[in-house]
C-alpha cells in the first residue's frame, strides 16, 4: 500500500442523502439549489458538500420562513 497517497475527507452527497438527511423532499432540495444552494455539478450528476451546505443553510434561514409564509398566505 502506498504510505503517501492522499487521504479523502470530503464525503460528497448525492440529491437523494441530502434530502434524506434534511428530511427534505426532492423537489424542495431542487428549489433550494435553484435558489443558490451550494453544490457541484459532475456532468449532470449533482453533488453536495455536507458542511458547505449547513454553512449555507444557517446563513439563509430567513429563505425558509418568507417561502412558507407566503405558502400559507396563498393557499
Amino acid at each position: 500500500m502506498n504510505s503517501h497517497a492522499p487521504t479523502l475527507t470530503v464525503r460528497w452527497l448525492t440529491e437523494q442523502e441530502l434530502a434524506d438527511l434534511l428530511h427534505i423532499s426532492l423537489r424542495h432540495l431542487i428549489n433550494l439549489r435553484k435558489a443558490g444552494l451550494p453544490h457541484v455539478m459532475l456532468g449532470a450528476v449533482v453533488r453536495y458538500d455536507l458542511p458547505e451546505v449547513l454553512a449555507h443553510l444557517k446563513k439563509h434561514r430567513h429563505l425558509a420562513s418568507r417561502t412558507t409564509d407566503a405558502m400559507n398566505t396563498n393557499g
